[in-house]
This record gives C-alpha cells, structure tokens and sequence, in this order.
C-alpha cells in the first residue's frame, strides 16, 4: 500500500473523529478512492501507490487481518504474495525475520485488537495522534484531521538546522512518530577475522539483493555517482544478473557525473543523465501550483523544503514508473565511519557538537537557548540509546548513524517514495545493521571495508576512479588515510564553530528563492519565522529553504504557534 489511515474506536471520547479531513489531503495527494476495512474496534482506510500498476498487500479471514504499507518483502515475496505467506506464519509463530526485508509498517487484526508494528529499524515512518486514537502513515493527513496544532519549538529549531525532527517528537506537539525504542546490537564474535567480518556482511547483503532480485528483475530504477554506497549497490544488482536503470543527477563535468559516465562507458550499459538545475524555468504564475504540490507529496516539511522547479518530485515518479523499484543506495555509511570519530568514549555534548551544530546562534532570535538546545537533543540521543549517564560508547556512536540519524533523517525521504511506488534503502535494516555495527572501526575509517566489499562483490566496478581521487581497488592511499586521520582528530569544540565560520551569500541561492517567487506563496515579511530567527541575516540557502517551508505552514494549515515559545526544559525519564 501506499498510505494507510486508521482511526480507533475510543469509547471515552464523547466526540468521534470525523476522518473525511484526512481523507480529503489523501485526495488532494493524488490517490484513488481508498479501500475501508471496517472493525469492530477501529476503521482503516487502505490507500494503492500513486504509480504501482497492482497493490494488493492486505488480506483477511473470517475473524483476523493483515496488511502492509511501504515495502515490504517476505521470503522473497513482495504485495500480496508476501502477505499470504507472512500470515500464514503470523497464526503458527513462525516468522521468519531473516527473510523479512524492507521499509514498512504491519497491521494485524487479531482477537479483537488492532496492532501497529513498523519495521524494525523505524525507517519507514508511521505516526499517530490523540494517544494512537489515530494512525496514518501521512504526516499531512494527521494535520487535516486533527484540524488545528502547535508547533514544537525544539522541533522547529531540529529542522531547520538539520533537516528532521528527533527522539519521535514531531514539528507538531500533538502529533508523534510510532517505532522501535531500543538500540541496535552488534553480532560479532571473540577473534572474528577481517575476512569473517566481510564474508559476513557479504552472506547478509546477498541475501537481500537475492529477494529483490527475485521480487523485481530488471525493474529497478538505481543511482551511480562517484562515491562508494551506489557502486556496491550496483555491484549487489549484477551478481544477482540484474541489469538496472541507472541514473545519476548533476552538472556535466561534475566529480559524480564523470565518474558515472567512465563506468558506464567502460562497462557498456546505458546511463541516464539529469541535470535539474537546467530545467526550464518556471514562471512565477505557476510557482504556487508547484509549491502547493510539493507541501502535499513532500509530507509537508520535507528535508529540501518545498520551494523548488518541480524536477525533485518528476525525477521520483519517473523512477518508480511502470512498477519498477526505486532502489536507494542510502545508509551505506554504515560500513564506514560516518562520524569521522576516533576510538574513545564521548560525552553526548561532543557527539552534538561533532554534527548537529550546523547553525549559527547568532542568526536567531527571541528565545532561542543553545544549550537547553542541545540538552534537550541530547536527552533524545540518550532515550534512543537508553543511556541516562550521558556518556557514550564508541559502539554507541556506530548505533546512532542507523537508530538516530537514518531512521529520523532518512525514514522522512523512505516515506515519501513509498507514496509513489515501491522503495527500499537496503543498507539499514535489520539483517544487515547488527553486522556492520561489529566491524572494526579501523576497518571502516578511510573508507577501507567499503572498499574491500566493493571489490569482493564485483572487482571490475571497483577498478574505476571515485571522486574521492582513487579506485576502490585497493586499500586508500597513503595521502588519503593521513587526510582522514587529520580530520578525525579535530575536537569536537572546534567542530562545533565549523559552520559559523564558513562565509556565505545569496547570490548563487535559486530563483525559487526570491521575493518575486516567495511572494506568490507566502507573506515574505515571514511573520511566524521572524519570532524565531532573523530571517534577513540568513546567507546559507538550505536553512532558508526550511524557514520558508514552516512559514508557509503556519500560513496556510492548522498548524499554530505556541503562546509560549522557549525551548521547554526536559528530563530524562
């Protein structure tokens, strides 16, 4: 399925719900008339891909149901096939988790009661409202139904810095993400050798490729640029036979363009080339019929913002068309050190500090605190791990690439293309995470292991130049790893002024990102975001994009200020 809206029976409310609000935003999103599976205790609204040709992933009996949002695959099943099998086990309790891939969300019907489970990682975000009364996997459709609610003010700041909201809090204060709350273990085992960490981790990706290869076939839409995760993707894809599409996006004559196309030349296949910066302009006529498209398909506060020429959303319904799988070489870090840390403990303030300070306090205004900025994030990174001492394994750290920054950052953009089509991001899940959460963090600094898995995988792709200045083909130069090493060894303090002393200006920002543009759409006074930030000083177009983004919900949604906007002060419980 596409999408899915549940609404509870709850006795106690002397008001009942009225869903046709949220039924309305799937509309105006562009799905079909949706299925309804009426329940004694609750009414669910199924809703088909906006591109899949079938979408039958929901099945039940007499008395029990089962359904699937998102993309899931089951003993090398995926739709409806894949829920046949996985309900069978369901009623003998014998599911098989090694053979459960993917980016979804499971709804059972069983004895009376309706249950909600997402997969294990929380990739695929479902989020829910009044208590779990209500459950979509629609951000927006949440927003319609509950017609009016306030704005997080720790949230607000956690987007427009970063891109996403955190811990399941959401933008909004009556609205939270559903999900696992547990952290991620390693599989290793004592003396585990280099050669049984790589065959290790290339059994479980193998797997995996196996099943999407015999769920899709060459109909498989995927990314080659000049970096490591894409090309192993590709690599995963041919030893499967597959032959993919593949795409890659950007200016001719950039690092990843030109290393996309050798590889293609030198291995014979064909190559789709996009440049969206050359897409034709857009009038400004036509820009509030692209922006409110974009507020709709992009779940409202996506991480991009919402005001761009349109080719963002065409490019991923192109690559999901015909049923093919818009596969997604996203996570890849996970073999890496993504955090370009060295093997100690840290204090959760120099994990903030090391990537989650991209801003400058001096470009807010009116409340904003710094440190009960990061205090309170912080206290998130602490329930996720549940650590309530504050300090962090160097094990912990490698946790929070996958159970904090993909699940939060990445689960945004998974929801999203499992609207459109079928969507999977293979390297963060749960058959694949706790094996390379175990590799060696020497390993995985200077991009070693990735490189090494590469050429195990298909030795031909790793023999061509990346934009990284070498092949894979090899373990990285001498030049490289000191590079590597001299950036691991700056502090996590001067880390944290990194971004406020990069100078920036407005003059290479987009079009769309003008007065003459802004002002079709929203009051460009910004009267909301102005409360919070001195929206004029901002020189960094990404920020920008973001502030624009929540001004125009506050503008033209049910979403509120709050008559209080400092940073509450949180406690770990």
């Amino acid at each position: 399925m596409g999408g899915f809206f549940l609404l509870r029976h709850d006795p106690a409310q002397a008001q009942k719900l009225d869903p046709g609000p949220a039924l309305a935003h799937f509309a105006k999103v562009g799905f079909a008339q949706p299925r309804r599976l009426s329940t004694p205790i609750g009414e669910i609204f199924l809703y088909k891909k906006l591109n899949a040709e079938e979408d039958q992933a929901y099945i039940r009996d007499s008395e029990n149901f089962c359904l699937a949002s998102g993309s899931l695959i089951y003993r090398e099943a995926i739709g409806r096939p894949a829920l046949e099998l996985l309900f069978a086990d369901l009623t003998d309790g014998e599911v098989q988790s090694d053979r459960l891939y993917g980016n979804f969300c499971i709804i059972l019907g069983h004895q009376g009661r309706i249950q909600v489970i997402t997969d294990a990682i929380g990739v695929y975000p479902v989020w829910q409202a009044r208590d779990g009364q209500v459950v979509s996997s629609s951000f927006g459709a949440l927003l319609a139904a509950l017609g009016r609610a306030t704005v997080d003010p720790q949230c607000l700041y956690e987007y427009v810095f970063q891109g996403a909201t955190y811990g399941g809090r959401s933008l909004l204060r009556e609205i939270e993400l559903l999900g696992p709350e547990r952290a991620l273990d390693a599989i290793s085992e004592p003396g585990d050798s280099i050669d049984h960490h790589l065959a290790r981790n290339r059994d479980n990706l193998r797997a995996y490729y196996q099943a999407i290869a015999r769920c899709f076939g060459d109909r498989i839409d995927t990314a080659l640029s000049g970096g490591y995760d894409s090309r192993l993707t590709l690599g995963l894809l041919r030893e499967q036979g597959i032959t993919p599409k593949i795409h890659v996006y950007g200016r001719d004559g950039s690092p990843d363009v030109a290393v996309a196309k050798a590889i293609a030349a030198g291995e014979g296949f064909a190559l789709s080339h996009e440049d969206k910066s050359q897409a034709p302009r857009i009038t400004p006529d036509r820009f509030q019929e692209v922006v409110g498209t974009n507020i709709l398909a992009f779940q409202a506060h996506p991480s991009d913002g919402i005001f761009d020429n349109g080719s963002d959303l065409e490019t991923r319904r192109k690559r999901c068309a015909g049923d093919e799988l818009m596969l997604n070489g996203g996570g890849g870090e996970i073999f890496r050190n993504f955090f370009y840390l060295p093997d100690r403990e840290f204090r959760v303030e120099e994990l903030l500090w090391t990537f989650y300070s991209q801003f400058d306090p001096k470009l807010c205004a009116g409340p904003f605190d710094e440190l009960r900025y990061h205090r309170n994030l912080g206290l998130k990174v602490r329930r996720v791990l549940g650590r309530p001492d504050g300090m962090l394994s160097r094990l912990d750290v490698e946790r929070l690439y996958p159970g904090f920054r993909c699940r939060f950052w990445m689960g945004k953009n998974n929801g999203i293309n499992n609207q459109l089509g079928w969507a999977l991001t293979p390297f963060i899940d749960a058959n694949v995470v706790p094996s390379a959460l175990a590799i060696p963090l020497t390993l995985k600094t200077a991009g070693r292991f990735e490189a090494r898995l590469i050429r195990a995988v298909d030795p031909a792709l790793a023999a061509y130049a990346s934009d990284y200045g070498h092949s894979f083909a090899a373990d990285p130069p001498l030049a490289y790893r000191l590079k590597t090493q001299l950036n691991q060894m700056r502090p996590p303090w001067l880390r944290r002024l990194t971004y406020r002393l990069k100078r920036r200006d407005r003059s290479n920002w987009p079009y769309t990102l003008g007065k003459d543009y802004l002002g079709r759409v929203i009051d460009t006074d910004f009267p909301y975001m102005r409360r919070f930030f001195k929206v004029d000083e901002i020189a960094d177009a990404e920020p920008f994009k973001r502030i624009a983004t929540l001004e125009y919900l506050l503008q033209h949604s049910g979403a509120e200020l709050p008559d209080v906007l400092e940073l509450p002060e949180e406690t770990y419980d």
